[in-house]
């Protein structure tokens, strides 16, 4: 099934409204709840692709790759973008509301939430995190996304945010960056050891956690809406091995697996198995930090783009050269630009660039990092492969294990060259964060004024027309200073085991899923 295509979303309204294995076997179907969970049944294991680091708001982030299914399960989500209609739809917030020309918001909670240990999730626990993300000593992920902001207490359900800047859309800030909320309590108690141990106000809470072997959770049988959720257990398990988990789901010793291999949803197919499937904007990419040699001068980043042909890297690697992107935004996209079309295959053009850095004495030397999953080896040893015959280059590969990974290219920004994916319906904030010189995920370290001031307008402005132009600026300056080189489409996918029907499953964010929906049928 594919998703209906992403529709700009129009005027600002004043409130909103509204990753992969696992070996056990999943049970019956669910039906209706009292508090106790005595109509509650079935146990789902869920797919994963690594273990996560933990499970905190200051360390996880909206990615199915990063430990954001496990957190969505434990925290539950304030708002969450949804992807058929590009706006921030409200979870346990019950609205967002801008005032004093979108420079100001209040956020509105929905009443008596309690987190998992009895503490209120009201304003004062909001607050609580959100100045957590923002103390340095913390080394929050979301530290530059909440940079410049100030919280203030209206009463118990209502928290004002003064931001730095006028942003007509922090409502989406607030879905894709700081949704996760934890029990101030339990984090005072052990703020260190919180991440192992978290306590949020999700439909399901820590149980046991046997690391790189299988996180259980059980049912919250306190969660705030009624009913909910409808599994009494959620199983969490990591393996690598592509072919191992798709023979789970075919033999239905597990019931779902969330991924970005493309290849895997294809067999699925052929299994006979279920396969939500929604295309996105963004890609798979090589990034470069921009702010440092060899990448700091853009004839280097284009060379290497120029070596490459990704629809022959997708024919050979995923099986399809139809999974190319050509630019930044998909076809459907409404702020598509069929003219901002990345620059790929002229290996002449290539030498060119290589042989005119060498003559300054810069010749393109440089280290690739990337993970060590089988799927992430086949690119860079691909890429390795297209430097046969070229002259004046040569790299060298990295491959980290997942919690490497991510603490080295992710959060130190440690590295020359990297594959990375972005993911989006609505580009805000996803953009900002990405290319802004000043978002909180600008791993590229990219600073390109024309590309800020556009960012800077889109966010500002509700006017389908400024944002459209606002972003076929940025697309434009990506195809023309290469920060990062994106080869193959994003989407995010779900597969079912071939005996397995879930109900209520829908897909969010780069794969992320609201368990409080999603039953056994």
């Amino acid at each position: 099934m594919t998703s209906t295509p992403f529709k700009a979303r129009l005027l600002r309204r004043s409130g909103v409204f509204a990753g992969l294995v696992g070996l056990t076997l999943g049970a019956t179907a669910c039906g209706g709840d009292d508090a106790s969970g005595g109509g509650a049944s079935g146990s789902m294991t869920v797919l994963i692709t690594q273990e996560a680091r933990g499970i905190d708001p200051i360390t996880t982030t909206v990615s199915s790759l990063t430990g954001g299914n496990q957190a969505a399960a434990v925290f539950d989500m304030l708002f969450w973008i949804n992807p058929k209609t590009g706006k921030a739809e409200p979870q346990i917030a019950d609205s967002a509301t801008p005032s004093e020309g979108n420079a100001v918001w209040t956020v509105k909670l929905k009443p008596n939430v309690k987190f998992t240990d009895g503490t209120t999730l009201d304003a004062e626990a909001l607050k609580f995190n959100y100045e957590r993300h923002a103390d340095p000593a913390n080394k929050s992920v979301q530290f530059t996304a909440v940079k410049g902001m100030k919280f203030d207490v209206v009463d118990a359900q209502n928290l004002k945010v003064t931001l730095p800047a006028p942003n007509a859309h922090f409502d989406l800030v607030l879905a894709h960056n700081l949704a996760f909320i934890g029990s101030p309590t339990a984090i005072r108690a052990d703020p260190k050891l919180f991440s192992q141990k978290p306590v949020g106000a999700g439909p399901f809470k820590l149980k046991t956690w046997v690391r790189d072997s299988q996180l259980t959770l059980e049912r919250n049988n306190s969660y705030w809406s009624p009913g909910k959720p409808a599994l009494k257990e959620l199983v969490f398990k990591p393996v690598q091995d592509q072919k191992q988990r798709l023979a789970s789901l075919s033999s239905g010793q597990a019931q779902l697996m969330t991924t970005a291999h493309f290849p895997s949803t294809e067999q699925a197919k052929k299994d006979g198995m279920t396969v939500t499937l929604d295309e996105k904007s963004g890609g798979f990419m090589t990034m470069f930090d921009t702010s440092r040699p060899p990448f700091d001068d853009p004839r280097a980043r284009r060379a290497f783009a120029l070596i490459m042909n990704p629809d022959d890297r997708n024919n050979k690697i995923q099986g399809s050269p139809s999974q190319s992107t050509k630019g930044l935004f998909q076809p459907a996209s409404p702020f598509a630009d069929p003219k901002a079309v990345y620059a790929t295959n002229n290996r002449a053009e290539a030498q060119r660039l290589l042989d005119e850095l060498n003559a300054e004495g810069k010749p393109l030397n440089f280290t690739y990092t990337t993970n060590s999953s089988p799927s992430a080896r086949i690119t860079a040893e691909y890429w390795l492969g297209q430097l046969d015959g070229m002259k004046n280059i040569s790299m060298k590969t990295e491959f980290l294990e997942g919690a490497q990974y991510i603490t080295k290219v992710m959060i130190n920004n440690d590295f020359q060259a990297s594959e990375f994916v972005i993911t989006f319906d609505e580009p805000e904030p996803v953009l900002y964060n990405f290319v802004h010189s000043k978002g909180p995920e600008n791993r590229t370290k990219w600073n390109n004024p024309v590309v800020d001031k556009a960012l800077d307008d889109a966010r500002n402005s509700d006017d389908p027309a400024v944002r459209k132009t606002a972003y076929q600026t940025v697309a434009s300056e990506i195809v023309k200073d290469v920060p990062f080189f994106s080869y193959e489409k994003s989407f995010a996918a779900a597969v079912q085991g071939r005996n397995t029907k879930i109900e209520g499953l829908a897909l969010f964010e780069d794969g992320l899923i609201l368990f409080d929906r999603i039953a056994l049928k």
